[in-house]
């Protein structure tokens, strides 16, 4: 019996440390130094999967959407790209 509410008690301190771990050893999640088209260019050039998470859509729908941006008459402006201005709308 001793040994059954033992391991009892063992097992629910090994799943309340899983559980509990994430909580206490926070990682950083937005750790660029990068700002403005930096940072578009490092969603651009970085894991497939950081781009989908920031902006919603995969790199290369990402890149799609510029061209018909583009081919729908905007372009970038006098201190933005349009690259940077849809990564901020998307972003928002």
């Amino acid at each position: 019996l001793v040994a059954a509410v033992t391991a009892v008690i063992n097992t629910i301190c090994a799943a309340v440390a899983i559980t509990a771990t994430p909580l206490v050893d926070r990682i950083p999640y937005h750790t660029s130094a990068l700002s403005g088209y930096g940072w578009v260019l490092e969603l651009i050039d970085g894991h497939p999967d950081r781009i989908k998470n920031e902006l919603g859509m995969q790199k290369h729908v990402f890149l799609g959407l510029i061209a018909a941006l583009q081919m729908a008459g905007l372009s970038d402006s006098r201190n933005i790209t349009l690259r940077e201005k849809t990564a901020i709308f998307l972003y928002m």
